[in-house]
């Protein structure tokens, strides 16, 4: 009796590791096109690593729901991205409604107060060397099928093995990983250093004020950077 084929990467995930093998990459893929292969309604990718906070640097420039669930995570510390990042290994959430209140006891309410109800986040990395994560949300619950795992796996795969190229120092022909696109908290890093500057105290402490400040408001924390950067800020000191 013989036995079945084993699964291959699909053709139409095929053909978008095709594309992340012209230059220039990452930044050429349509992260939409990405997404629904994968069955997923967004995908983000963020790099970092260690202590510093990981930069969303791929993302559909309509994506409003991806976008807004990892500046979420980086406001309150917390989450998929996040925990994928510290501990090197894939999480799959099917179903956000199920999950303990414990996982996530900040970001989770937060998270379904939206449309979300799925996530996936997938390692970038090899080993120690953790660069970042590819991370999906679905507004649907349920399980990624078998392909789609396949084809998710194969597609971390290949932007892990392009990050590591664009390392600085790894090849001069490429630029580092966050040169593959306007970094997505620009305004962040920009009011932080204002905030800073302005109330006298470290950069850390200044982000920290930050962050806290939209989460008291309920707000985006790209926002509240916008009004510091705008001095539309009142006191940010609480």
């Amino acid at each position: 009796m013989s036995s079945s084929p084993p699964f291959a990467v699909g053709p139409r995930m095929t053909a978008l590791l095709d594309i992340l093998g012209s230059p220039p990459g990452l930044g050429l893929l349509p992260a939409d096109g990405c997404a629904q292969v994968l069955g997923l309604s967004c995908v983000t990718v963020s790099a970092g690593a260690g202590r510093h906070a990981p930069e969303l640097i791929w993302h559909a420039p309509d994506d409003h729901l991806g976008t807004l669930l990892e500046d979420l995570q980086y406001t309150l510390g917390e989450g998929p991205t996040l925990d994928c990042i510290q501990h090197g290994r894939a999480l799959s959430i099917p179903d956000l409604a199920a999950l303990d209140d414990a996982r996530w006891p900040l970001f989770l309410p937060e998270a379904l107060q939206g449309p979300a109800r799925a996530a996936f986040a997938f390692p970038l990395g090899i080993g120690a060397v953790q660069l970042g994560a590819f991370t999906g949300y679905r507004t649907a619950p349920g399980p990624l099928t078998l392909q789609q795992q396949l084809d998710a796996q194969a597609f971390t795969n290949t932007v892990t093995f392009l990050l590591l190229a664009m390392l600085p120092g790894a090849d001069p022909q490429h630029d580092p990983p966050t040169d593959l696109a306007t970094l997505h908290r620009a305004e962040i890093h920009q009011a932080t250093g204002m905030l800073s500057i302005r109330e006298d105290i470290p950069l850390d402490q200044a982000l920290l004020r930050l962050r806290s400040r939209a989460y008291t408001l309920g707000r985006p924390i790209i926002d509240v950077a916008r009004d510091i950067i705008d001095r539309r800020d009142s006191a940010t000191s609480d």
